[in-house]
């Protein structure tokens, strides 16, 4: 079909929505709908069919527009799966198909005609297919034949066919619900006789899962526990579990110790097992026991409160903001779009122009200085609290190409603006889906940024991961100028300069990244590259892009990502956590040793019970997989805070070491104990394990427990306690490996965690 056609359809729309408007009633508008059809129908040819040979999704064979749906009302939906406007659309179809069952004659076709390289695989559509829970057939237009046969010219685009798929509508963009109902349904009803209500070759395909067991479906993003102390059952790691619609927390050897929500989608607050999300995507602690969720889908930032077992929505209405909302409005009442990721911000006021005026200068000779005791006074206590640091949520908001800010304190932002607490407002972005740099945040645009990172110091800034420009740009937080730190390209308006290239700044080339991670101690950003599969770095000073080319722990093949979305690194910057989204897993990268090993989440076998007061010990211990020794020296010391209490003199001071394998069964007999035993009465103490046979495990948990006989001045009483740690089984680690362990305790208080040495 020549676009003219398609321009001739697309300009009859344009004319009929005017005319809708001024329709006072459902009878003049279905009127208004039926002689467009009429007017179309009579003179558009009929579009082409599908080109032969097209790999298809949710059906049991290829759809042929001529031998299945001349007969038909169909809809083509023409999208991409990076883009969140097609992602909008989604719900409008699947409320088409609720309204019209597969018996009206309506036919929904996904035709997906990719942007970026990485979207033209049949397997990454598959994907998609099912992290968006879609059941209507998508076929891969991997060429775009049919979007350049139509003059199709933007994503998502919606082609309405009559019967003998002659166009009869075509809507652009998302947001048009109301008019994609009335047109199916007008057409339906005007070609009723013409339509057959024979069913299509539809099949459902099963989700592709490595096993029914797995805990993870699709993990977008995660949080290190800033607060982490290593107390048994305290969350180490927040994961959103995006295609179960729900967040876990495990503790650090990937014990699941908290399930927030459900696996079904839904919008609900309540105790943390009743609460559901749809799809959420970022998470960060706003202390030990308070999480922020983006509840992307419900278009939500959604409070969980550990310590009072609940959830309940802090920003959002459960549906999308209206396009141009600028925000403003407080807290529940303001509606956002797409939040994809968040992070919190500590910043004293920043207006310098309310801050105290400078010391008068010295009277001149001969004169008394006035008193100004009281001003200084009044002066230093407004400096204290001009310092006091105001709690700032930035919002990454995809769906509005924006970067939104949450005040949880009163707060004097930017240009003399002042904030009051609960306040939601935009605050960088024109809401244009560009790459525009400007020292003006609002006169500055993003393209779907989907990721967020904070720098902090004397000009603290945050780094943005600008997935549809495929680009990493800048913030500065004292001033919201918007710059770009690497990829993309000069032309603000260019969407299209991504690739695979390690360079410099603008000249390095990424696809479509999706999460970001900064290391304060070596000034280095690493970037998930979420379609080139890779984790890169960035050297901020010299915006110096670089791959990461890790190797698995357990062997030297190198590692393999599946469209990562999501980083945290720990503090000392020796550990990156990813969320390997499309392989559903959470992995970790060994940044001192570039080796990669799987983060394995797993719940706790319920017939093993940890025992109580039970330490977690950080550090890995290592034993080599064939029949390798592993030595440890360990000891326990009372911590100076109890210096009153001492070990009771000729008591025992028993301990019991024992192993479990990853299903908390009991394993300690797969190791042979030289020249000791499993148990002692004596510290300091000594233990040398030895595999009997070649492992083909990955690790064991090991548990120490100590039983201490304590004494303080003359009455005597016991301390209980037990420390826990991981063994690696690696092949590449030394066939001997020691370790010594040293427990600081008080036991008035509680055991700290271990030292090694």
């Amino acid at each position: 079909m020549e676009s003219s056609h398609l321009d001739y359809v697309a300009q009859a729309c344009m004319d009929l929505s005017e005319a809708i408007t001024s329709a006072s009633n459902e009878v003049e508008r279905e009127t208004l709908i039926i002689n467009h059809m009429k007017k179309v129908w009579a003179v558009v040819p009929p579009v082409e069919d599908f080109k032969k040979n097209l790999e298809w999704v949710n059906v049991a064979e290829p759809i042929s527009l001529t031998q299945h749906c001349s007969e038909k009302i169909v809809v083509l939906d023409f999208w991409t799966y990076c883009c969140i406007n097609c992602y909008h659309v989604l719900p409008d179809l699947v409320h088409l198909e609720k309204i019209y069952k597969p018996d009206s004659g309506l036919v929904l076709i996904g035709v997906h005609c990719a942007k970026f390289n990485n979207e033209k695989n049949s397997a990454n559509i598959l994907s998609a297919v099912h992290r968006y829970d879609i059941h209507h057939p998508v076929v891969n237009d991997a060429d775009s034949s049919m979007w350049e046969a139509l003059g199709i010219r933007c994503w998502p685009t919606l082609l309405i066919l009559g019967p003998a798929n002659k166009p009869l509508f075509i809507i652009t963009g998302e947001g048009h619900r109301d008019e994609l109902v009335w047109y199916v349904g007008s057409a339906l009803r005007h070609f009723a006789p013409r339509i057959s209500t024979a069913l299509l070759p539809i099949s459902i395909n099963a989700h592709v899962k490595a096993t029914e067991d797995d805990i993870l479906y699709f993990p977008s993003k995660l949080a290190l526990n800033p607060y982490y102390r290593g107390r048994g059952e305290e969350p180490f790691l927040a994961i959103t579990d995006t295609g179960h619609h729900r967040l876990l927390l495990t503790d650090c050897s990937g014990i699941v110790v908290r399930i927030i929500g459900g696996t079904e989608p839904g919008f609900k607050d309540g105790k943390l097992s009743e609460a559901r999300f749809n799809s959420p995507q970022g998470v960060c602690w706003l202390t030990s026991t308070v999480l922020v969720v983006c509840d992307t889908n419900n278009h939500a930032l959604r409070a969980v409160h550990l310590d009072e077992g609940s959830v309940e929505v802090l920003v959002g209405k459960g549906v999308q903001a209206a396009v141009g909302d600028q925000g403003g409005k407080c807290l529940g009442l303001q509606a956002l779009s797409s939040p994809w990721d968040i992070l919190l911000y500590s910043t004293p006021d920043l207006d310098m122009s309310v801050r105290p005026n400078v010391p008068l200068p010295p009277p001149p000779p001969g004169q008394t200085a006035p008193d100004n005791e009281n001003e200084d006074k009044i002066e230093v206590k407004d400096i204290e609290k001009l310092d006091e640091k105001r709690r700032v949520l930035l919002i990454a908001c995809a769906g509005s190409h924006q970067i939104w800010a949450l005040f949880l304190d009163n707060t004097i932002w930017w240009k003399y603006k002042s904030f009051s607490e609960g306040t939601c407002i935009c605050v960088a972005g024109s809401g244009a889906e560009a790459a525009r740099n400007s020292a003006y945040p609002h006169t500055a645009a993003f393209a779907q940024p989907s990721g967020l990172a904070l720098r902090q110091g004397n000009n603290p800034e945050i780094f943005i991961a600008d997935s549809e420009s495929s680009s990493i740009r800048r913030m500065a937080l004292s001033t919201g100028q918007v710059t770009t730190l690497c990829g993309g390209d000069k032309n603000p308006l260019n969407l299209f300069a991504f690739g695979d290239v390690d360079d410099i700044g603008v000249d390095a080339k990424l696809q479509h990244p999706l999460g970001v991670a900064y290391c304060e101690s070596t000034k280095t950003l690493y970037v998930a590259d979420s379609y080139n599969h890779k984790i890169k770095k960035v050297d901020v000073g010299p915006q110096k892009v670089t791959t990461l080319n890790p190797t698995k722990i357990e062997t030297t093949e190198p590692a393999k990502f599946n469209e990562p979305s999501g980083l945290a690194i720990t503090s000392d910057g020796k550990y990156l956590y990813v969320a390997d989204t499309n392989n559903h897993c959470i992995k970790i990268l060994n940044l001192v040793k570039n080796v990669c090993q799987e983060f394995r989440v797993r719940l706790l076998d319920h017939t093993f019970t940890e025992p109580e007061n039970l330490i977690l010990y950080k550090n890995d211990l290592f034993v080599n997989k064939k029949c390798g020794h592993l030595i440890i020296y360990f000891d326990v010391s009372l911590d100076g805070d109890g210096k009153r209490v001492k070990f009771t003199p000729g008591a025992p001071q028993n301990w019991l070491l024992c192993v479990r394998d990853e299903t908390n069964k009991d394993v300690t007999d797969e190791f042979e104990f030289i020249n000791c035993s499993f148990k002692g009465t004596k510290l300091p103490a000594r233990v040398e394990l030895k595999l009997k046979t070649r492992s083909d495990k990955t690790h064991y948990r090991l548990y120490l427990s100590f039983h201490t006989a304590l004494c303080e001045e003359g009455a005597c009483f016991a301390h209980t306690f037990t420390v826990r740690s991981t063994i690696l089984v690696r092949e590449s680690v030394k066939p001997v490996e020691s370790y010594k362990i040293t427990c600081k305790v008080n036991p008035r208080v509680e055991a700290k965690p271990p030292n090694k040495t």
